[in-house]
């Protein structure tokens, strides 16, 4: 009888169970904008319209065509001094009768007579003066105004840090198997099912 040495074995086996490393995005704080002004620019322009001043007055005063006011001023100072020329011819005219109407050849009336009807005798006297041109001045249109360029601006808050949870990875490894050797007799030949 032969014995035969019969060896069974089975290799040890490692377990892995690992967990991935996690980032939490949801504690990220976004920015945030603050303090928005959103004010439009604007032209603020606009354009005056050309415009002509025309005086015509002193060449309608040279016509005769006088202002009101004007043609009462002149009047009022004509009145005054024709009423002063005339109180000092008055006053000079009785002076003179005064003294030399009792002299004889001295006829008042004839001389009142010649002074009334001299005024009917006088000749009309016209002059001649040059009529001023109308006065013109022109005033060209401009732009004016000033523009406002506007403002846009947004003042951005964020955190001085963000907020991130991080979940470190982890692996670990065990034994799953441990493994065996073992040995046996059989007689005659090889126990392939043990």
């Amino acid at each position: 009888m032969l014995v035969r040495l019969n060896t069974r074995h089975e290799l040890p086996q490692i377990g892995i169970r690992s967990t991935q490393g996690r980032l939490d995005a949801t504690g990220i704080i976004q920015p945030q904008p603050r303090n928005t002004s959103n004010r439009q620019a604007q032209a603020n322009k606009a354009a005056t319209q050309p415009s002509l001043s025309l005086d015509n007055y002193p060449s309608r005063r040279a016509y005769g065509f006088k202002k009101h006011g004007d043609l009462a001023s002149e009047r009022g100072h004509r009145g005054v001094s024709d009423a002063q020329a005339a109180t000092g011819r008055h006053a000079s005219e009785g002076w003179s009768k005064a003294t030399t109407a009792a002299q004889r050849g001295d006829d008042v009336v004839q001389k009142i007579r010649a002074d009334m009807f001299a005024d009917y005798q006088a000749r009309p006297v016209f002059t001649t003066a040059a009529i001023p041109d109308p006065q013109m001045q022109g005033y060209a249109g401009e732009v004016i105004g000033e523009p406002d360029v506007g403002d846009i601006s947004v003042d951005i808050e964020t955190a001085p840090n963000a907020r991130i949870h991080y979940t470190p990875g982890s692996v670990e490894t065990y034994l799953q198997n441990e493994g065996f050797i073992r040995h046996w007799v059989s007689a005659d030949r090889y126990d392939i099912y043990a």
